[in-house]
């Protein structure tokens, strides 16, 4: 992969980040509680009060969010094998890129705190993640001004690379391993690989007046 297709992979992933953000707070926050809601009550409604419980939501929108990330990864391991463009130093430069898109905004949260419009932004591109964290699914305008929290509890940063780490090693995992019975399949394309490889290093090891 040359570095201009590299850079234009690196952006559509950053951008399919933010829309798998978006699209896991459409389903954690409106799909599944709007489902659940149409459930009928039992004696004291435990079960239909849990499945609309935002944190719920946002653990759904989570697994959402990683099933399809992990799932494009891996067709990425397979393509890239197959096109023989693998690089597992790229593909880790790409997921470190995006760990940080997704943790910098993340340090800037206690500072827009005040404002009501940050904060529906805040808890919306968040959502999937705040289970992990004080619980800002439970509203996209939640104030967190004497709230108690709901989530696990994880300090608002730490819950981001917590979470997002998680997905991105289950993805480069994928990615690997789609990789490697690409490769076990169709042994020609490492074979290929090899003999690119063993010019380059012929080359190193001669002499330099014979160079």
């Amino acid at each position: 992969m040359d570095s201009f297709k590299a850079m234009l992979y690196t952006f559509a992933r950053l951008g399919l980040l933010l829309m798998l953000d978006l699209f896991g707070m459409f389903v954690g926050g409106v799909i599944f509680p709007g489902i659940a809601s149409f459930m009928p009550t039992d004696g004291k409604g435990a079960v239909k009060q849990f499945l609309t419980n935002p944190i719920v939501g946002s653990v759904i929108g989570y697994i959402v969010m990683t099933a399809i990330l992990v799932w494009i990864f891996r067709d990425d391991g397979k393509k890239h094998a197959a096109y023989e463009e693998w690089s597992w130093e790229n593909i880790l430069i790409v997921m470190m890129i995006m760990l940080m898109a997704a943790f910098v905004p993340s340090i800037f949260r206690e500072s827009y705190k005040e404002s009501a419009t940050m904060t529906v932004v805040y808890n919306g591109l968040y959502y999937p993640l705040s289970w992990l964290c004080d619980g800002v699914g439970t509203g996209l305008t939640r104030t967190y001004q004497d709230e108690t929290p709901e989530g696990l509890g994880l300090p608002y940063t730490v819950a981001v690379l917590v979470g997002n780490g998680i997905q991105l090693a289950l993805c480069f995992g994928a990615y690997v391993a789609a990789f490697k019975i690409y490769v076990k399949q169709h042994p020609s394309i490492l074979k290929a690989m090899k003999q690119e490889t063993e010019p380059e290093e012929e080359t190193e090891n001669l002499p330099d007046d014979v160079l």
